[in-house]
């Protein structure tokens, strides 16, 4: 992701919505976020900016795990919704 794990932390309360208090957040074995329970848990690695002239972009691996009781049809429309609000672009 081209994000901070400030960035992310900002953005996810409305990009999970009513899963936002069961989601815990690790990056770089920091503990940002401990939901209760932990339906959905997402852990990162900030990794090195990538650099385009004098554009820096910060860089965040992210591996999301799904509790079992999700369907793939549930985990589908999360990632969907997840994508829509974290998605950046330009113009």
């Amino acid at each position: 992701m081209g994000c901070t794990p400030e960035d992310l932390l900002r953005w996810l309360p409305k990009a999970l919505g009513d899963l936002y208090p069961q989601t815990s957040l690790i990056v770089d074995d920091q503990k940002l976020l401990a939901g209760e329970p932990a339906r959905i848990l997402m852990h990162g690695a900030a990794l090195r900016s990538r650099k385009i002239a004098l554009l820096l972009i910060p860089v965040l691996e992210l591996e999301i795990i799904f509790d079992a009781s999700f369907s793939a049809e549930h985990i589908q429309s999360i990632l969907t919704r997840f994508d829509l609000y974290t998605r950046r672009g330009g113009g």
